[in-house]
């Protein structure tokens, strides 16, 4: 059970890691996204 445990924690560290990496990356994609848009409406 302990040995179960342990690898759920660890997965659940490796899924909150994913989720932060792909956040930032949603992030940076709609600075472009903005960025673009105001290109194109000067």
């Amino acid at each position: 059970m302990k040995a179960e445990g342990i690898e759920l924690a660890e997965m659940n560290m490796i899924l909150l890691k994913k989720v932060e990496e792909l956040t930032l990356h949603i992030i940076e994609q709609n600075k472009r996204l903005e960025a673009l848009e105001e290109k194109a409406n000067d």
